[in-house]
């Protein structure tokens, strides 16, 4: 008897994973690891697009509608049907702040990301956030807001001194295949700090391949790869951190009775 073939696959859920973005054949993507997935909009056209991947996926899906930082300079032109969105979405973003590009600038990724988290904390939902050198912008402006529902960063990629800051604001960190790079021995160590309650996995697909998989594209199937490398780090056998793992999304994210349930 083949024992491998009577082993259950370990299943991971990939809180943030831009299908839409990509050339996968959706009739043929291997999702045989993942018990569900949550795809993210970066603009109104990516946003209705998760939406409708969302009901013809393999598996459980759900999405979010939202402006990415880069987008944020659009805010204006898509606001009003965002905000339509919002109404049925799962939960909201991809938004936030990006200092590192600015391909909108500040003022106007500043006033994006203020009308977003106005919609989580008015409607209850998950906020997703994207935080890549704007960390003390996007604390303050976290810190400054009252939300009842759950708080998502991104593909976290903050050292100590802020993975504390953010830990003292209760919210999540969803680690993508960042975290396997030999750069990211800062985060590695910031990783091994942060509660296991307060951990999610991600692809961030198509981007940010783990650097284990010889693939120029993300999928979800990889996120076994971060997986891998976090319960490592943690030092949590890969069995437990898959259930640690499914048990914080759903709280995250199913618990909070999204509409498209």
């Amino acid at each position: 008897m083949n024992k491998k073939k009577n082993e259950k696959t370990i299943k991971w859920v990939d809180t943030h994973c831009h299908i839409q973005h990509t050339n996968l054949d959706i009739e043929k993507v291997d999702l045989s690891n993942i018990e569900w997935l949550l795809i993210p909009g970066v603009d109104l056209k990516s946003s209705v697009n998760a939406s409708k991947l969302a009901t013809i996926l393999q598996v459980k899906c759900f999405w979010g509608a939202g402006l990415h930082p880069h987008e944020a300079s659009n805010l204006n032109k898509q606001k009003n049907k965002l905000l339509e969105l919002f109404q049925r979405a799962d939960a909201i973003g991809e938004t936030g702040l990006d200092y590192y590009r600015n391909l909108s600038d500040k003022a106007s990724q500043i006033k994006s990301f203020e009308m977003h988290v106005a919609s989580a904390i008015e409607l209850e939902k998950p906020l997703i956030i994207h935080c890549r050198d704007s960390f003390e912008d996007v604390h303050r402006i976290i810190q400054q807001n009252n939300f009842t529902a759950p708080v998502v960063l991104h593909s976290w990629t903050g050292g100590n001194k802020w993975t504390k800051k953010f830990m003292d604001l209760d919210v999540y960190f969803s680690f993508s295949g960042i975290v396997t790079y030999d750069t990211a021995q800062d985060l590695q160590i910031a990783c091994e700090k942060i509660p296991v309650s307060s951990i999610l996995l991600e692809t961030d697909t198509p981007y940010l391949v783990p650097n284990t998989i010889n693939d120029k594209i993300n999928q979800p199937k990889y996120i076994e790869n971060t997986a891998v490398k976090v319960a490592n780090i943690k030092n949590i056998e890969i069995h437990e951190f898959s259930n640690i793992t499914i048990e914080n999304s759903n709280k995250c994210f199913i618990e909070r009775k999204c509409p498209s349930e």
